[in-house]
């Protein structure tokens, strides 16, 4: 879409003159071009562009915004900042100003963060009140897991009822274990000395500490008062950052916000549907709402399904339709899903529909579900890419079941690669609470890659013992390595007569490895997905027949031709339905669209139909929806595809006339202005353009026509 031919929705929310503007947009209407219009018009209209400030979320979105405000013509000096970025920059001013004492260190990453974080948790697992079920470990896991927690609990504000609730009591609310909360709570603890001074500042403390400071201590830090705010992508927005754009409300500010409800898809992280409706008009009295409901990226059938499966009015300003089909897949092998995706992938390239696979994404609605999509890609020889989550042969679960099928065959061939052999060994170890230094790992790493049946002595050493003089393990742990050896025995036996489906189902239950996901990856639905993943390996393994060498050769074979299709610089993209959000491809497929997969059973239904939204909205040509016969998703039903390809058909070939004359845009320069107007070409003030109606002679503005407008009428 051209940034310069605003539509009569844009238009209109260009020149709004209210203070408080929410816009409810579409997928694909435009709202990053439509704020930076606002911008440029505002600073058309006298506000100096240093009263001017664009919020956004992330380095990329910042960079976006940038070129939409070139393309409107407004100053280079506008600022457009991410929330933290802004946020640092008003804790550095306070510094500056000698206000605040400011933090000691800060801490630019994850990796810089975990010296801290595994401070916390020895603290923690030191209190005598600690939850003696919750497993304490130094690891990066659970560093991460920590740090995602933390980040969490800072948007949400939960931070702020550390003060009058127990740890328990949160534990409750917030479906966390109180071993983390403990963890959570001590890190801050130790990170806060006084109001306005820290130890040490994260990326995910700058929103949280300005708005403490600023509570702590009011009048004293000043917040600065721009004259126009504007917020991209509100959609995403949490209560941390919507009570910093409250906070930078003067009595004379400007606030325009803008996204689409139904992209609502974080509210793990703090992000709220209401946010996008009654929660900003109470923070914002007066706010004006307008609608941008022109998608440029979906035609008219795939709009008129995703009004229908919404409820949110939808068009398509595109002319060419973006169709739907419906492929549906029976048991049989020759009908599996994955097959007729594969299929169908390569049938777009080769038909020339497709340039190459690179217009083309495969949209989950969870990794687990890449396992049969991947192993059929690499069957067929077809070049792909993760994005946003880890190839199934990566996971860290699946590393771990490999691992114990080389336990039961007491061997590790015929993985040889050191890398290789460094990933399936941790994973044991994590699983196991395993505390090796680093130099220890590298030590089993380097004797197993070079005698593969070493890896006996790694587990009878080390993983299956419960007590250690150099080591301290809780209960849970040691009574998780008791099961694990006790199993562990039990497959080397059986290992020549049961499949690796077998073995690695028998290790699952017995091991409990659902729990032992609940001990690691301590969020409800974090476990939950790996849980699925280690299901869906185990429905894999049986599926093949194999035994355990045959499919850990089998595997081995298959993650060196993956590594080799890596290489083409066109592949196809393999996502999930939340990493999707904000991207777009020509061609979408999504398999698996069933009830109990998409929508995943005992998740929310509005966030599950929201992922649906965003997963179907990404793709501009075709989308393609495998469903298995006879099991329709009620997603599915709900769009409605026969009404929304009759509304398509009966759709006017050419576009309705719009709401305002059609324009010709000149390229007037200033000193020839008068020239023009005298000639009848008039002045748009929102576009900042001279234009004339078709109907007029053109060869009068000949000069001023841009090249693509050609000679047209005499």
């Amino acid at each position: 879409m051209s940034s310069l031919l605003l539509t009569p929705e844009q238009r209109q929310i260009v020149s709004q003159a209210g203070q408080f503007l929410l816009i409810d947009a579409v997928a694909g209407s435009g709202k990053t071009t439509t704020l930076a219009q606002c911008v440029a018009y505002r600073e058309r209209q006298g506000t100096p562009a240093d009263g001017i400030l664009a919020l956004v979320f992330t380095e990329a979105a910042r960079q976006v915004f940038l070129q939409r405000l070139a393309q409107a013509g407004a100053s280079r000096s506008i600022r457009v900042a991410t929330y933290a970025e802004f946020a640092r920059g008003l804790l550095a001013d306070w510094q500056g100003q000698g206000l605040i004492d400011g933090a000691l260190d800060y801490l630019p990453d994850a990796e810089a963060m975990r010296p801290c974080v595994f401070e916390a948790i020895e603290e923690a697992a030191a209190d005598p009140q600690a939850d003696r079920e919750y497993g304490y470990d130094l690891n990066n896991l659970h560093a991460e897991i920590v740090i995602n927690q933390l980040s969490r609990l800072k948007g949400t504000l939960a931070f702020a009822r550390f003060g009058d609730a127990s740890d328990a009591e949160l534990a409750d609310e917030l479906d966390l274990p109180r071993g983390l909360l403990s963890i959570c709570r001590t890190y801050e603890r130790l990170r806060r000395i006084d109001a306005g001074h820290f130890a040490f500042q994260s990326e995910h403390d700058l929103v949280t500490d300005v708005l403490a400071i600023a509570d702590e201590l009011g009048e004293i830090v000043p917040l600065p008062c721009p004259a126009l705010v504007v917020a991209d992508e509100w959609h995403d927005a949490n209560a941390a950052q919507i009570s910093l754009l409250r906070k930078l409300a003067g009595p004379r500010t400007r606030i325009i916000a803008a996204g689409d409800k139904e992209q609502v898809v974080h509210s793990w992280n703090g992000a709220d549907p209401r946010y996008m409706g009654e929660a900003f008009e109470h923070l914002f009295p007066g706010t004006r709402r307008l609608p941008l409901t022109n998608s440029f990226r979906c035609g008219a059938t795939l709009g008129a399904c995703a009004q229908a499966l919404t409820a949110q009015v939808f068009q398509s300003g595109r002319a060419e339709d973006t169709e739907v089909e419906i492929v549906r897949y029976g048991k049989a092998p020759e009908d599996d899903c994955c097959r007729q995706v594969v299929d169908a992938l390569a049938g777009l390239v080769e038909s020339g529909a497709a340039h190459s696979l690179a217009d083309c994404a495969v949209v989950l609605r969870d990794a687990h579900q890449s396992i049969a999509l991947e192993n059929a890609l690499i069957a067929r020889g077809l070049p792909y890419a993760m994005d946003g989550c880890q190839s199934y042969l990566d996971r860290i679960e699946i590393l771990m079941l490999r691992g114990i099928l080389h336990i039961a065959r007491l061997s590790m061939a015929p993985v040889r690669d050191r890398g290789d052999v460094k990933a399936i060994l941790r994973a044991l170890g994590l699983f196991a609470g395993l505390d090796y230094t680093e130099s220890e790992w590298a030590d089993a790493e380097r004797t197993i890659a070079t005698d593969p049946e070493t890896i006996r002595y790694f587990y009878s050493g080390r993983l299956s013992r419960t007590t250690d003089a150099q080591e301290t393990v809780g209960p849970a742990t040691r009574r998780w390595r008791a099961r694990f050896a006790e199993v562990c025995d039990h497959l080397i036996a059986q290992a020549s007569s049961l499949s690796a489906g077998e073995l690695l189902a028998h290790a699952a239950a017995q091991l409990q490895l659902a729990d032992a996901t609940r001990r690691l990856f301590v969020h409800r639905l974090d476990a939950q997905a790996v849980t699925r993943s280690i299901d869906g390996f185990i429905a894999y393994a049986r599926t093949t027949g194999l035994d355990a060498a045959g499919l850990l050769d089998h595997l081995h074979q298959a993650q060196r031709r993956s590594g080799a299709l890596k290489k083409n610089r066109q592949p196809l993209v393999v996502t999930t339905a939340r990493a999707a959000k904000g991207k777009e491809w020509r061609f979408v497929h999504m398999p698996f669209i069933a009830d109990g997969e998409f929508p995943q059973a005992h998740a929310d239904p509005a966030e599950e139909r929201r992922l649906f939204y965003v997963a179907m909205t990404r793709t501009s040509e075709k989308l393609f929806l495998y469903t298995p016969q006879g099991h329709d998703s009620h997603f599915i039903r709900a769009l409605d595809l026969p009404a929304a390809r009759a509304a398509a058909r009966a759709r006017p070939a050419a576009p309705a006339a719009p709401a305002t004359p059609p324009r010709v845009y000149l390229d007037v320069p200033y000193g020839e202005k008068d020239a023009a107007k005298q000639l009848g070409a008039q002045w748009d003030s929102v576009q900042r353009k001279w234009w004339i109606s078709p109907a007029m002679p053109r060869r009068l503005f000949a000069k001023w026509l841009p090249a693509a407008d050609g000679p047209g009428r005499p």
